[in-house]
């Protein structure tokens, strides 16, 4: 249920609400206002007929009198309660119905023994309070139909200004930091948009202090990889030099590594600037099978003999180097890539037989994320290089675990040409 109709329900039931009380305030003080006047002018009647009757020389009862002896019978019009009542010189009354008739009753005891009555038709005063019943009835239903259409009219305002505010948040979720409400007033709702404005300020002050944080760690270690490069680059030419022992083995392993730690921070700042694929035509199956070849010749290959594809060579060659990388370092032989198509797109699949990501995966290509820190070997670069990569060239990387690491390289819409033979489709499960 919208706040809109919430409010005009709740302002409906409280204006129907008070106008019922005030309708039974009315009615209940109405009709006994109309049952004492008549009550009394019946009492008055019988005070006089009884004042009458009490002289010894009348004989005849007054016209309107009702007279019961003390020992006669019964009146059928007198009602047994009245009758009932009339133990002293006190006059009762009461109203009842008569014959199917309203009718106020007044009787009172001579001292003979008598009883003197006199009655009234209330059938008048019964139809006017029947008719302001049905006023009031008619009241309360306007009272509440008002209520609920004042209650709109209010919900329409103020969900006017609430969904100004409801955009604003959004646009601020969109990224646009520059929106602003500026209400006015100072109820609180005007203080909600008030906030909702302070806190967009500060939101922007914030993220402009972290991207500016940002761009200095980037700054930061772009210059540093660059200015490492030389130096390491000249590290790795020195070790070469060097002669076969055991002490020079470590020296060159460690400049490698080095120099390929540098490659890598170089790469992924490359990522980060932004720069556009170069999309050129060549044959991916050839491509995978060379760079199978150069780093890890133990793998199975299944791939077609020519797959087509127009894609970024280089970025996709760095991206099976890496995965390859991976899959020697911390899977377990037989390590199986296969080259396929789905539809349009190409596929490339690299599966070990090692223990998989398993909680890791999650962390699996962020930065500088190790499965095993202690282990050693490894940057934990070469997996966000492959998703930043896969991400230039607009395919993705799907990562597993499937009896082992399992890493899925789509290229959307990359086939050229389709394979020169049969070659089923890569389903992968």
């Amino acid at each position: 249920m919208s706040l809109r109709l919430k409010l005009a329900l709740a302002i409906a039931a409280i204006a129907g609400l008070v106008a019922g009380l005030t309708g039974v305030v009315v009615y209940d003080r109405e009709k006994s206002d109309r049952h004492d006047r008549a009550r009394r002018g019946v009492a008055h009647d019988v005070r006089i007929y009884a004042q009458i009757l009490s002289d010894p020389d009348v004989v005849n009862a007054p016209g309107g009198a009702i007279v019961e002896a003390a020992n006669g019978p019964d009146n059928p019009l007198i009602p047994p309660v009245l009758r009932a009542q009339l133990t002293d010189n006190r006059v009762y009354s009461l109203i009842s119905t008569v014959s199917g008739i309203p009718t106020v009753v007044a009787g009172t005891r001579l001292p003979d023994g008598q009883r003197v009555y006199a009655k009234g038709s209330f059938l008048a005063d019964a139809n006017a309070l029947a008719d302001l019943r049905v006023a009031l009835v008619q009241v309360c239903i306007g009272g509440a139909l008002l209520g609920a259409m004042l209650g709109f009219a209010v919900s329409l305002l103020l969900g006017r200004r609430l969904r100004g505010q409801v955009a604003l948040a959004r646009r601020l979720a969109a990224g646009d930091l520059d929106a602003r409400l500026n209400p006015t007033g100072r109820d609180e709702i005007a203080q909600l948009g008030r906030a909702l404005d302070e806190m967009a300020g500060a939101l922007s002050r914030k993220l402009g202090e972290l991207d500016e944080s940002a761009e200095r760690e980037k700054r930061f270690s772009s210059d540093v990889a660059h200015e490492l490069r030389t130096p390491v680059t000249g590290l790795v030419a020195a070790a070469a030099l060097l002669d076969d022992s055991r002490a020079a083995g470590m020296v060159r392993e460690r400049a490698s590594a080095l120099a390929a730690l540098v490659e890598d921070l170089l790469e992924v700042m490359r990522l980060e600037s932004g720069e556009l694929p170069r999309l050129d035509p060549f044959d991916l199956a050839k491509l995978v099978r060379d760079v199978v070849h150069l780093r890890l010749p133990g793998a199975e290959v299944d791939a077609p003999p020519e797959l087509h594809v127009l894609c970024d060579p280089r970025r996709v060659e760095r991206i099976v180097a890496n995965l390859l990388d991976n899959a020697r370092r911390h899977g377990r032989p037989p390590v199986r890539v296969r080259v396929g198509t789905m539809g349009d797109d190409a596929l490339i699949e690299v599966r070990d037989h090692g223990e998989g990501f398993g909680q890791f995966l999650p962390h699996a290509g962020e930065r500088f994320a190790l499965a095993r820190p202690e282990r050693g070997g490894g940057t934990g670069l070469g997996l966000a290089i492959c998703r930043g990569q896969a991400r230039i060239i607009g395919g993705s990387l799907d990562l597993r675990d499937d009896n082992g690491a399992v890493a899925e390289l789509r290229l959307p819409g990359a086939v050229t040409a389709r394979p020169s033979t049969v070659q089923t489709a890569l389903e992968i499960a």
